[in-house]
């Protein structure tokens, strides 16, 4: 059976890091991943990864971070794992399944949280020609706002279910957006929502 992984990542930025410059953005090591993967044929889960990684190079997260995501430093101390460990998890997790992420203001071609993976192994001075297929699926969600005709000017992932009115599907989470494995969910709703089909996706 066909299937796709949605993947999503929180990466140590601090404050002013939305205006900061793209050199210094590449320096924010990501403290947490989780995907999942999808039947393409239903949406319905059959595995879920959730990791935590502990950053290295700063290693003491900003006040800033921890409001935005409640990720902590005592949790990582107790979950964290390496970043080169966390990103062969990754990789294992998702083998030869194409691979989605979500970046409202970037375009199609762009990977978005695969890029981010690629830049924090480039911290590590390490490359990976044969990374996982890393594909944006937010311009998916603005030509279906379109169609369907709602007014929704600019979402980050973690907004999609509330947006489209579907967010007590994620309650029983107990997280709140900004930690990836809420925004994998809500990724996941929209595309249930708006009907997603990877075939049709891979033919336009």
């Amino acid at each position: 059976m066909k299937q796709f992984v949605i993947f999503d990542t929180e990466y140590a930025s601090w404050d002013g890091f939305l205006t900061d410059t793209p050199e210094n953005k590449k320096k924010a090591e990501i403290v947490q991943i989780a995907a999942l993967k999808i039947n393409a044929d239903d949406l319905e889960v059959v595995e879920e990864l959730n990791l935590y990684v502990k950053p290295y190079f700063r290693p003491k997260l900003t006040q800033y971070f921890i409001k935005l995501t409640g990720i902590t430093d005592e949790l990582l101390a107790e979950k964290g794992m390496g970043f080169l460990e966390a990103y062969q998890k990754f990789k294992d997790f998702v083998g030869s399944s194409p691979c989605f992420s979500h970046g409202w203001n970037l375009p199609q071609e762009h990977m978005t949280d695969g890029q981010v993976m690629l830049d924090n192994l480039a911290l590590w001075g390490k490359t990976d020609e044969k990374h996982p297929s890393f594909e944006n699926i937010a311009p998916w969600f603005q030509t279906q706002y379109q169609l369907h005709n709602f007014d929704i000017q600019s979402q980050c992932s973690g907004e999609i279910a509330q947006l489209l009115g579907c967010e007590n599907q994620l309650q029983k989470l107990g997280l709140d957006k900004h930690n990836a494995l809420y925004d994998v969910y809500s990724i996941l709703a929209g595309l249930k929502k708006l009907g997603f089909s990877l075939n049709q996706f891979c033919k336009n």
